[in-house]
């Protein structure tokens, strides 16, 4: 009797010892993603991706009520949605715009944290512990602790790394919240959690997802195969999952409906399309753009106003800081989309290529350490059965990359999908029930976690050992560009012209978006030269076209050549530089069409 009680005791306090470690590790883990995330914020915090200025004129139309203009069919609402719930609560000033995006990153980061620890312990329950009974004389699962050192290890080098954090103000960690969520579903339902309730959250999950990006309108229907295999595969679970599509389609049927209406045909999302059109078919985003004889099957060509050098114009219909990004899709509608497949083996020999660079080269330490355990395994064979049955999360994490490879892959747009996959790799391992081999396990497990940590301190600090150039100077280039065009009498709403793209290494859209002024006409890269060899009139012509059409200022990037028909002077202490156009009266404005027209 003594002896047992002894036994239970011991066992009592090596549960407990356990128990402690994996809390400590847990804490210390979140700690040390959460630190991760506010050192990026700060890092970062006056920087934001091109892309970003799109989502910022959508989230406008939440604060003037303006719900119609949420739907786009190139850029998903739910993130600017969210922009837009945070402005409103917070009402920042111009300067502190691109902070407060970088605080509802951090709020974005912390759901997305959540959901991932909801399917690490999904993953521990399912998968880690699923066959301790067949292995019960020759093999242990891995412990709790090490489970949580690389999990959450795979969630610091996807996210810093790999979606490159929370800097760029995309929402991609949208997207990876929806996805870890989905994930965690299906291992319940493989569980045996097949509640109407699982279900029906699984519905939610899938539909949010799709309003925060279009990939998951086509991936909702990969979970959904999945999620009845993964309930069993039997005739009655057809009608629980018939909640899932039901709920999935009463939150995703709005953006369908409201897309299709827009581009004139059934349409879950255009992005795919243009991407297609771009990086397949080889159409490049100027010739629709801006092109002196456009093609004929474009719907909306650009409005030249000028030409030698050619001048183009872009106010209408689409109010934004950008509208040649704001509304791809309009600009670009008429494009067609063909199958070439020679150019299409192209592209998935690059998606491959890429795939290597993004998952191997940074990820040596987890691929090695994983073949060390795994070969360490007893029964190799059993073990690769282990990772077999972990498909609920394979098939889903192989299947978006698969569908990004066939247009254009980026590590961000595959970051938590390559999570689901390696969570399944790592089902499979087992550890032998010899004291040194667990502990070589052991050792082996904290050098990948302690690579992988290191690897995304590197990211985050060398945000802070070299600032973006957006933070130099009293305020950033942009806000100093922007006060100085203010002070010169450009006011929010009106127009400006640039000389290059609206999308140049300056990114002229960061100050106009903090002026609240429009780029509404530009002189294309290949034309600028032109531009500033031509003579005194042919400069004046160009301002007085773009007069014409109400354009109060225009800015190049750069000191501008000599010319005694443009007077420049500089915006500021930066490179910019700025000329005043004189204001015309509004018939002259009516006569713009009439005029470009001529030309």
């Amino acid at each position: 009797m003594r002896g047992g009680a002894s036994v239970h005791q011991d066992g009592a306090v090596r549960a407990f010892g356990e128990d402690q470690r994996q809390k400590w590790v847990k804490v210390g883990c979140r700690c040390v993603c959460i630190v991760f995330a506010l050192l990026e914020v700060w890092s970062g915090r006056h920087y934001v991706d091109f892309d970003t200025i799109s989502y910022l004129d959508m989230s406008d139309a939440f604060l003037r009520h303006n719900w119609h203009l949420l739907i786009n069919p190139y850029w998903s609402p739910l993130y600017p949605f969210l922009i837009g719930v945070g402005t409103w609560l917070v009402r920042p000033s111009g300067y502190w715009e691109f902070p407060l995006i970088h605080a509802v990153n951090f709020a974005i980061f912390l759901g997305a944290l959540a959901a991932f620890e909801f399917l690490l312990r999904q993953v521990i329950l399912t998968l880690g512990r699923g066959n301790e009974r067949e292995d019960a004389d020759s093999a242990l699962p891995l412990p709790t602790w090490m489970w949580q050192l690389l999990g959450y290890s795979l969630f610091i080098w996807s996210t810093f790394e790999m979606i490159n954090g929370i800097h760029k103000a995309l929402p991609d960690l949208c997207v990876a919240a929806f996805v870890y969520l989905d994930a965690g579903l299906l291992l319940r339902l493989r569980a045996g959690a097949r509640n109407p309730r699982t279900f029906l959250l699984l519905g939610v999950t899938l539909g949010l997802g799709y309003l925060a990006k279009a990939i998951m309108f086509p991936m909702a229907f990969v979970f959904m195969v999945v999620a009845f295999f993964a309930a069993g595969g039997r005739r009655r679970t057809l009608l629980p999952l018939a909640l899932t599509l039901l709920v999935f389609s009463a939150i995703a049927a709005p953006l369908f409906l409201g897309i299709s209406h827009t581009v004139g045909r059934p349409s879950f999302g255009e992005s795919g399309k243009l991407a297609y059109a771009w990086c397949v078919n080889g159409e490049k985003l100027s010739i629709p753009f801006y092109s002196s004889s456009p093609p004929s099957y474009l719907i909306h060509p650009i409005n030249r106003i000028h030409k030698n050098p050619n001048v183009f114009e872009f106010a209408q219909p689409v109010n934004s800081t950008y509208p040649l990004w704001f509304d791809p899709a309009y600009w670009n509608a008429g494009v067609k989309v063909r199958m070439n497949l020679r150019e299409q083996l192209r592209v998935i020999g690059e998606s491959l290529i890429h795939c290597y660079e993004y998952l191997v080269q940074p990820a040596w330490g987890l691929i090695g350490g994983f073949l060390i355990l795994f070969f360490m395994s007893p029964n190799p064979p059993r073990r690769l059965q282990n990772i077999v049955r972990s498909w609920p999360l394979l098939v889903p994490g192989a299947a978006a990359p698969c569908l990004y490879a066939l247009v254009h892959l980026e590590k961000r747009y595959i970051a938590p999908f390559v999570v689901l996959v390696w969570l399944g790799l790592l089902a499979g391992i087992r550890l032998k029930r010899s004291q040194d081999s667990t502990k070589l396990g052991a050792i082996a497990t904290l050098v990948i976690a302690t690579s992988l940590t290191v690897l995304a301190a590197q990211y985050v600090f060398y945000y802070l050992a070299q600032p973006l150039p957006e933070l130099k100077g009293h305020g950033g280039t942009f806000y100093q560009a922007a006060d100085s065009l203010h002070k010169d009498g450009v006011s929010p709403g009106d127009e400006v012209a640039v000389i290059g793209s609206g999308w140049d290494p300056w990114y002229a859209t960061f100050w106009a978006r903090r002026a609240r002024v429009r780029i509404v006409a530009e002189i294309p890269d290949d034309d600028a030269d032109e531009f500033w060899r031509s003579d005194s009139f042919t400069q004046k012509q160009v301002l007085d076209a773009m007069g014409r059409v109400g354009i109060k200022a225009i800015v190049t990037c750069g000191k501008p050549g000599s010319s005694g028909a443009v007077e420049w002077h500089k915006l500021g202490p930066t490179d910019y530089y700025a000329s005043m156009l004189p204001s015309v009266n509004k018939d002259a404005q009516d006569e713009a069409p009439r005029a470009a027209n001529s030309n």
